[in-house]
């Protein structure tokens, strides 16, 4: 079941939540402001029913600063370095966010503060934004359909498409952070990501196509454990990004749908499994949340280390390093990729 279950206006434009609901009681909510992933209300070991999703208190709050919380994410997720890419001969300059260089699509015209446009087709909810050539700096006239679904084994999937009439860069993705018991933080949180290597950065979190293995590392997730068992080890990246922000490259054995790692919590009994078609995910544990307050919906002030996130992705700065998978689109081709995130108790 979907149905739209409340409205308002921001600057005169209407903003809608939809929620998606199973024959299990689980729901999802969504509202069409970025696209963001609101609510993810599923039971624990005991049949009680919570929200794993940590945000803001209402949807009118997402309009304040925030960061990212629950957005769908583009024209390019992740960074681009120094904020400008070649291709085709040309070299297009974006928007400079952080630091130097460009984070989550810029500013202006990044997808998670865009309203998009919603309709129910089916058992789906089908969104939709157009984003006009120059948008951001990124070339060409740029439509994004994500199809979100809801199945009655608990599983969320996330459904993107996207077309361009010019060649241009393209890499989206969804900024939900989950906290599967509503603890203050998630470093108790087992997680386990088929991952065996990591894109090396430098010191502004920019990868440049060095790799590096995670055999005798902190980084190392492939065997569960702790969020926090290795967080806080004495090695270079991890101190510098103040913990886990990191592109892992997935070692995958195909080319469809594939798992690519779970989540659980051993408190609540929920766990989380993983699913994606795409190359790599950005393992974040909030690493920058610091006291984030006055609009937390579950914990005021939100902390550091409050949940984590898997942003499904390609290579974050792949447009400046041919080595890395393509995220180029081509003009008359479809972008098609798929993320689905699985709910249970143990």
């Amino acid at each position: 079941m979907i149905k739209k279950t409340y409205s308002f206006t921001k600057d005169g434009k209407q903003n809608d939540v939809y929620t998606l609901k199973n024959k299990n009681g689980v729901e999802v909510d969504i509202l069409t402001y970025g696209a963001r992933i609101l609510r993810v209300f599923v039971p624990d070991r005991k049949g009680k029913f919570s929200d794993v999703i940590v945000g803001c208190k209402t949807p009118e709050d997402y309009y304040a600063p925030n960061p990212c919380f629950g957005g769908t994410v583009g024209r390019f997720a992740n960074r681009i370095g120094e904020a400008k890419f070649t291709l085709d001969g040309n070299t297009y300059l974006l928007e400079q966010n952080d630091g130097k260089n460009c984070l989550h699509g810029g500013t202006s015209a990044a997808f998670a503060t865009q309203i998009w446009s919603a309709e129910v087709i089916k058992n789906a909810l089908v969104l939709t934004h157009f984003s006009p050539d120059g948008a951001g700096g990124f070339p060409g006239n740029l439509t994004l359909t994500l199809t979100v679904t809801l199945s009655d084994e608990n599983e969320l999937r996330l459904d993107y498409q996207a077309t361009t009439d010019k060649d241009t860069v393209c890499n989206f993705t969804n900024h939900a952070y989950f906290n599967l018991g509503g603890q203050a933080t998630v470093l108790d949180h087992e997680l386990q990501i088929s991952a065996s290597k990591i894109t090396a950065v430098d010191d502004e979190l920019i990868p440049h196509g060095e790799y590096i293995d995670l055999t005798g590392t902190p980084y190392d997730f492939r065997q569960a454990k702790p969020i926090g068992q290795d967080i806080f080890a004495n090695e270079h990246m991890l101190r510098n990004a103040n913990g886990y922000d990191f592109n892992y490259c997935l070692d995958r054995v195909g080319k469809g749908l594939e798992h690519f790692g779970c989540v659980y919590d051993k408190e609540s009994g929920r766990r989380m499994d993983c699913y994606t078609t795409l190359p790599a995910v950005q393992l974040y544990t909030s690493c920058q949340m610091a006291n984030f307050t006055g609009r937390g919906k579950k914990r005021d002030p939100y902390v550091t280390y409050c949940a984590l996130c898997l942003e499904t992705q390609g290579y974050p700065n792949s447009p400046n390093v041919p080595s890395f998978p393509s995220t180029v689109l081509k003009a008359g081709d479809t972008y098609r990729e798929i993320t689905a995130y699985r709910f249970s108790v143990k």
